[in-house]
């Protein structure tokens, strides 16, 4: 299974599983952030391991920041936390599926991972995805728009044209899909670095409004353009 949600869903989460017929043995947390992570704790006490990267096992051990949502979290209970860690990447074979989860450069966070379920040819992307919307970069947990950009360009090398895409917000999405969101992110972080490299300031870059034409096809999430403006200035 790939990441626990937020907390008030573990009683229907719990009502899903038992419909399952079997334990969950392996639950693979994409990054750090709560919505991801919230019901470690439980997933563990029915008897899962919680796999992630070594990152988000450090950032969950320690109080974070996520300065976009002028959120702050304390440290999670040890029982929340990844007992399986690794640097690079992990496999597992169960249930006739052969599952490979990658480390990718700093993007949505420093935490993140892909998780490619190969027989089944299907990607989840974690929070590197947010289909059909702007996406959130937590840069105050070392999220980076070149590493946002760089991590769809490793889902898009590893997708066929059928290949079932899981973005970690958003529908389900197809390749086709990630290409788009793909080139958005690759022009946004051009004119904004322009910009910025021009010595305008957050302020002023918002204002010069360089994402207007994007608004119709990427502003119905919760971010807007003038957000996703700050969001890759703050994360160049």
């Amino acid at each position: 299974m790939v990441d626990t949600f937020v907390a008030p869903a573990w009683p229907k989460l719990e009502e899903s599983l038992k419909a399952l017929g079997a334990p969950v043995k392996f639950v693979i947390n994409t990054h750090w952030h709560f919505d991801h992570t919230d019901n470690n704790a439980a997933f563990r006490a029915a008897g899962a391991t919680v796999v992630a990267h070594e990152n988000t096992k450090r950032r969950m051990s320690k109080p974070q920041r996520i300065e976009m949502l002028q959120l702050d979290f304390p440290p999670s209970p040890a029982a929340a936390l990844p007992e399986r860690v690794f640097k690079e990447g992990w496999k597992l074979e169960a249930n006739g599926e052969r599952v490979e989860v990658s480390h990718v450069a700093p993007a949505h966070t420093d935490t993140d991972v892909i998780v490619r379920y190969e027989r089944s040819n299907v990607l989840h992307a974690g929070d590197t995805y947010f289909n059909g919307r702007y996406p959130l970069i937590d840069w105050s947990t070392g999220g980076k728009i070149d590493g946002m950009i760089a991590a769809a360009d490793r889902l898009l090398g590893m997708a066929a044209a059928d290949t079932a895409i899981v973005p970690g917000h958003g529908p389900l999405a197809t390749k086709d899909q990630l290409v788009k969101y793909r080139d958005m992110l690759s022009a946004a972080a051009d004119r904004v670095r322009k910009l910025k490299a021009a010595g305008k300031s957050l302020e002023e870059c918002i204002a010069a409004k360089p994402l207007t034409d994007f608004e119709s096809d990427w502003g119905s999430g919760r971010y807007k353009g003038d957000d996703f403006v700050k969001i890759v200035y703050s994360s160049l």
